[in-house]
């Protein structure tokens, strides 16, 4: 924790002050889409750009406290047999590496069907569980996802 003692009439006081404020104050970034990379066959939702898949993070005190997932993701032919797969890569910056904790959030499929969108923090990867489609997905439907991971 930083010392802000301050006293009356102290030199430099404005400088502590405003460093006082920069630590207590929570920041949310931009969405963006920006290191995003799509993989194994699944593409942004380009026939509708403002909604392709994007992030944001949030910090408190430049400390990262969480990253928040919105957008489309187009996906190639699914079968639930396939299992957990990788949607796209991160960049390294908006999440805590080798983190423990499970991270997972439920996620809307076009057929009407969930599934759980999980957050790989040792490669860096976006990923599905498809273990429970009740039924095969044609190439080029949508995941809807919109997840928050705390840290």
């Amino acid at each position: 924790m930083a010392d802000y003692k301050m006293t009356n009439g102290m030199n430099g006081w404005m400088a502590k002050y405003n460093q006082f404020v920069k630590d207590q104050t929570l920041e949310i970034s931009a969405w963006t889409d920006a290191g995003i990379s799509f993989i194994n066959g699944y593409t942004g939702n380009t026939s509708d750009m403002p909604n392709t898949l994007k992030y944001r993070t949030i910090t408190f005190g430049g400390v990262l406290i969480a990253t928040e997932f919105a957008g489309y993701v187009k996906h190639p032919a699914l079968t639930s047999g396939q299992g957990v797969v990788e949607i796209c890569k991160l960049p390294s910056a908006i999440m805590k590496s080798a983190f423990t904790k499970n991270l997972s959030a439920i996620g809307y499929i076009s057929t009407g069907q969930y599934t759980i969108f999980s957050l790989d923090t040792t490669d860096y990867a976006l990923a599905v569980n498809i273990w429970g489609l009740t039924e095969n997905l044609a190439a080029g439907g949508v995941f809807q996802v919109n997840a928050t991971f705390e840290w």
